[in-house]
């Protein structure tokens, strides 16, 4: 039985992020979510009682994937330059393909979420990515005399501008990323780190690029 309301209420829970995501927050009924769902609206009632908290509950499952995507890469032994690369792009591919992600960052808007990161989306990058950059300055993949907080809204731009981009022409969100990314790593990137660093991102901390760390340049902290 637990387990059939589990289903039910992921079901519900992925409906309404297609419903929020299509038609916003306003426009969107719990009519249309049952009906998307195919599940009744007794059914609906009994796991959410309103559309307010079923939009808190598509923000959360969002910002908690993100969480979990942005944890995952963080774990990886590379310098933390090429994991804040990798961050933007799991977000723009988070953004171009996953409507959960789309509906809580619409619904985050449109409901004037507070500047929470378990309901806004775009507040768990931020923090994700200002962690990383503060780590990229400790461990030397990035340049030094860089302010942490500017880096990391600079790294969250891309994101906004990778999805804009896709929207506008539907160029390949990622394609621009990766062309911007080559753009500013030179301004970026420590010239001491011998990290032969991926602007196309990386999936399991082997760079895509040609090229090997260089052993006598780059410690086991990276860049020394």
């Amino acid at each position: 039985m637990q387990e059939r309301a589990e289903r039910t209420r992921n079901a519900l829970l992925t409906a309404a992020a297609a419903v929020f995501d299509r038609l916003g927050y306003e426009r969107a009924t719990l009519a249309e979510v049952s009906e998307t769902a195919a599940v009744s609206r007794g059914a609906l009632s009994f796991h959410f009682s309103n559309k307010s908290e079923l939009a808190d509950s598509v923000q959360s499952l969002a910002c908690a994937s993100s969480r979990d995507r942005m944890e995952a890469l963080k774990r990886r032994d590379v310098p933390a330059l090429q994991t804040l690369i990798d961050m933007t792009h799991s977000a723009v591919q988070q953004l171009t393909d996953d409507p959960v992600t789309r509906a809580g960052i619409r619904l985050s808007v449109e409901r004037a979420t507070p500047h929470d990161p378990s309901l806004h989306c775009r507040i768990t990058w931020r923090e994700a990515f200002r962690d990383t950059v503060q780590r990229a300055a400790a461990d030397r993949s990035l340049r030094s005399g860089l302010v942490a907080r500017t880096v990391a809204r600079l790294a969250l731009s891309l994101v906004n501008g990778a999805y804009e981009a896709h929207t506008d022409d539907e160029r390949p969100a990622r394609e621009w990323l990766s062309e911007t990314w080559e753009i500013l790593l030179p301004v970026l990137a420590d010239e001491d780190c011998a990290w032969p660093f991926s602007a196309h991102g990386t999936t399991d901390g082997t760079p895509t690029i040609p090229g090997q760390r260089n052993a006598e340049r780059c410690s086991d902290t990276h860049c020394e």
